[in-house]
């Protein structure tokens, strides 16, 4: 029986293999057989996250782990960089936490400017600055080197990145960068099931996390960091998704970290090229576009759940008709985790069918 595929920028599709791997029978989440899961996986993790610190495995959305960020590294007050609905909505969940917050709002579809930083920094006021590398809703890839340059004149401002869409398909080096707090999600260019979350913490976060008290137990960093030194979580992980985790570093691994950024950027330029020769426009601006997703404006202006839904019942794909306040005037074409230069290819071939 055909499934619907998925081509949304996340939860993306899993492989059979990947899926066989999560159905692996379940073991005790404190025997020697899951410390020895996951201490045989960490060295990996460790080099996909270009850290020497310890990598801490999460059994929540990304989500948790970013509430986690504002609750054990805020100390007085955050600077929320927003340029789209998922960075945008930090602010919020910076405040519901109890801390004080400022937005450093752009307009959607433009990028986060270092210098700007820089300006906001200067004042004094922050201890923290949260930044989405790249931005889901709008297609914009923010420019990480350039900001975390910035940062590191502000050796007593701790950076919290989200790279839920670029983790594992471009090259992030949380240490080499500077980065305080980095974290991931399971769904989208790592391409296992939805439901997880990765992240690491520098010592300068977990500082700050011993003087927050109100930090909570579930998503304490001090309590993380003491179960890791054992290889075991604080509470009861969801062993099926560390099975596909392991699944998953094996192919990555097998292909080559460098080989798989680059088949990131060959599926990427397809897509582009589809856009450009299509009459579409792009809805980042030029030299910040995402290089796993494609946030397409629609500059033609053609009926957009159709084409959604056209897609879906003649060819069994799926593509986001847009997010947020820009849903219908786009729609945004995922090129992350499994695919390839074939499976992309089959995508833009059905929607030009479709079109």
């Amino acid at each position: 029986m055909l499934h619907d595929k998925l081509f949304i920028p996340g939860p993306v599709e899993v492989s059979e293999k990947t899926l066989a791997a999560f159905a692996r029978p379940v073991i005790g989440h404190r025997s020697e057989a899951f410390k020895n899961l996951y201490r045989g996986i960490h060295p990996r993790l460790q080099e996909l996250f270009g850290t020497k610190q310890p990598v801490f495995l999460s059994t929540s959305s990304a989500w948790g782990v970013m509430e986690a960020a504002i609750r054990n590294v805020v100390r007085k007050k955050v600077l929320c960089c927003m340029c789209g609905a998922f960075s945008d909505k930090w602010l919020d969940v910076a405040r519901r936490c109890g801390k004080e917050a400022e937005p450093l709002q752009v307009e959607w579809g433009r990028h986060i400017d270092h210098h700007t930083i820089d300006a906001r920094l200067a004042s004094g006021q922050f201890d923290t600055v949260t930044l989405i590398h790249n931005e889901t809703s709008t297609g914009v890839m923010n420019p990480l080197a350039e900001i975390c340059c910035v940062l590191a004149k502000y050796p007593e401002i701790a950076l919290i990145v989200d790279t839920v869409s670029s983790f594992s398909a471009v090259p992030i080096s949380m240490d080499a960068l500077g980065i305080d707090m980095m974290l991931t999600g399971s769904q989208k260019a790592l391409a296992l099931p939805p439901g997880f979350s990765l992240f690491s913490v520098s010592e300068l976060a977990f500082e700050r996390a011993s003087e927050n008290e109100n930090r909570g137990y579930y998503f304490d960093f001090l309590e993380f960091k003491r179960q890791q030194s054992e290889f075991m979580t604080p509470s009861t992980p969801s062993i099926g998704h560390v099975y596909a985790l392991q699944s998953k570093l094996d192919e990555i691994f097998t292909e080559g970290v460098e080989n798989r950024f680059a088949r990131h950027r060959r599926t990427n330029a397809l897509v582009h090229e589809w856009v450009q020769t299509r009459g579409f426009e792009f809805f980042a601006e030029e030299n910040f576009r995402s290089i796993t997703l494609t946030c397409v404006k629609n500059s033609r202006g053609i009926d957009v759940p159709k084409l959604a839904r056209d897609l879906r019942e003649k060819h069994h794909l799926v593509i986001d008709g847009g997010y947020g306040k820009i849903k219908g005037q786009t729609f945004r074409l995922s090129n992350m985790g499994d695919e390839t230069e074939e499976s992309v290819s089959h995508l833009l071939a059905c929607l030009d069918d479709c079109l």
